[in-house]
């Protein structure tokens, strides 16, 4: 059955907790104070996520600028490639360059073009460029333009700071959030789980990742409270940040529909700002009108990222076994093959271990391209979200189970399932499931080793132009 009540959990040991803080001799000096210690900590609906903030930080960072300091990048990708029409990115002023620069690749690059040139089309000898920017929503390029206005520093900085802080008022938000429905102690093993996840890396980079998870939180937990106005006004802000945004609809009018059922004449105001996320791909439809492209250029521009139209089944097809992909790109179609997921590397891992192979571009490469992330972190996915039908709220699984299934029907044939190790990061139910199937220490004691580990390889990864997502 639905649960569809608030939960009543038993609470459990503060000392079970993965990523538990090891207390100093003069905070603790026996298990039983450090258990009270945690638990002390653990009630703090600010210091706590504060806690998980920074250990994440910590992690991501480090790694970030060790390897980009003292490793060796291959080739660059993204906007900024084609010298002859953008040029190379200036290196950031001062320590930024050590501390945004590995943090800014990819993804990041794309926000800058766009915080510089808005979505206009840059034009040189004859050559058009400009309008693969429709993918990117406009939220974070105007935050990035106009705080380089005035902060004074480079936009990608801005991008960094904003992410970052957008990143923590998340947790300190879905701390509370999943507070109302669980047990605290599923609370904190979820903000371990989403901060320490292999992924958890596009949280610090100048993505959109933590923007999002900010703003989505916090229309849902508006909105949980019967605060419609600020859900819908949050909401908003969410759609602006990704096309994801407009899916908050779901869980919201599962929300609405729970607080005043078919009481229709109780619907008004609150089922307009209940609405509010719908305005989203209106009014950058009408910011990309404004910027000489087609209002509709959001969802065209999906042919120049190589993403077809598939059924689920196909694209799973695609993603294990290989498929040609019609994709309708520059006005015609055009077919591609996209190859399924290649295992190589784990063979050559098997039988040849050592640190010459894990260090050597042919391996590395091999690995960012293989496609098993993506197909081992989406089947992981839709199992934890199964599981999550009978044991989460309604309005979670409502708002887990669109964004994850959509991509399935826009496989990429540069990577069938392209991005869904970096899209599911956001849809923090996964991550209450997790906290809910790892109530068992040693269960965490293997676990959570493994996910910190898998963050640090997949940050140098990211860190020195090899694809993660």
């Amino acid at each position: 059955m639905f649960r569809t009540e608030p939960y009543s959990f038993p609470m459990e040991s503060t000392a079970d907790l993965a990523g538990e803080i090891t207390p100093t001799p003069e905070i603790a000096s026996t298990p039983a104070e450090a258990d009270r210690w945690y638990e002390t900590l653990a009630r703090r609906t600010i210091v706590f996520p504060l806690v998980v903030f920074l250990v994440h930080v910590l992690i991501v960072q480090t790694t970030a600028t060790l390897a980009y300091r003292f490793g060796t990048a291959r080739p660059s990708s993204g906007p900024y490639q084609d010298e002859r029409l953008l040029g190379v990115p200036e290196p950031l002023s001062g320590f930024w360059e050590n501390i945004v620069g590995p943090l800014r690749l990819w993804d990041g690059l794309w926000y800058k073009l766009i915080a510089e040139t808005h979505y206009t089309d840059i034009r040189t000898e004859g050559y058009v460029f400009g309008s693969a920017k429709a993918a990117f929503w406009p939220l974070l390029p105007w935050v990035m333009r106009n705080g380089e206005r005035v902060l004074r520093v480079e936009p990608e900085v801005v991008g960094y700071l904003f992410t970052h802080a957008c990143f923590l008022g998340a947790l300190i938000a879905l701390y509370r959030l999943v507070q109302i429905d669980f047990s605290q102690a599923i609370a904190r093993r979820t903000l371990w789980a989403i901060a320490l996840f292999p992924t958890a890396l596009f949280f610090s980079a100048v993505y959109t990742e933590a923007p999002f998870l900010l703003f989505a939180v916090v229309t849902l937990l508006c909105a949980r409270r019967g605060n419609w106005l600020a859900a819908g006004v949050v909401g908003l802000l969410a759609a602006l940040t990704r096309s994801q945004g407009i899916m908050l609809l779901a869980p919201m009018a599962v929300l609405f529909l729970q607080q005043y059922k078919l009481e229709y004449r109780r619907w008004l105001p609150n089922g307009l700002f209940a609405a509010l996320p719908a305005l989203g791909p209106v009014i950058f439809g009408d910011l990309l009108e404004a910027s000489g492209q087609k209002w509709r250029a959001f969802i065209d521009v999906q042919g120049e990222w190589n993403r077809a139209s598939a059924h689920p089944i196909e694209t799973f097809i695609c993603a294990t076994r290989g498929c040609e992909l019609d994709v309708h790109q520059y006005g015609e179609v055009r077919t591609y093959r996209a190859d399924g997921a290649d295992w190589g590397w784990f063979s050559d891992l098997i039988r040849d271990p050592g640190w010459a192979l894990i260090s050597s571009q042919t391996w590395r490469d091999s690995v960012a391209n293989s496609d098993t992330l993506e197909l081992v972190a989406t089947v992981f996915a839709l199992g934890l979200a199964v599981y999550g039908l009978f044991k989460l709220p309604w309005w979670m699984s409502a708002y887990l189970w669109p964004p994850l299934i959509v991509p399935l029907f826009q496989p990429s044939s540069v990577h069938p399932l392209m991005s869904m190790p970096r899209f599911i990061i956001v849809l923090f139910p996964l991550f209450v499931v997790i906290a809910m199937l790892t109530g068992n220490r040693w269960v965490r004691y293997v676990v959570t080793p493994v996910s910190i580990l898998l963050l640090i390889a997949l940050t140098v990864q990211f860190s020195q132009w090899y694809w993660v997502s």
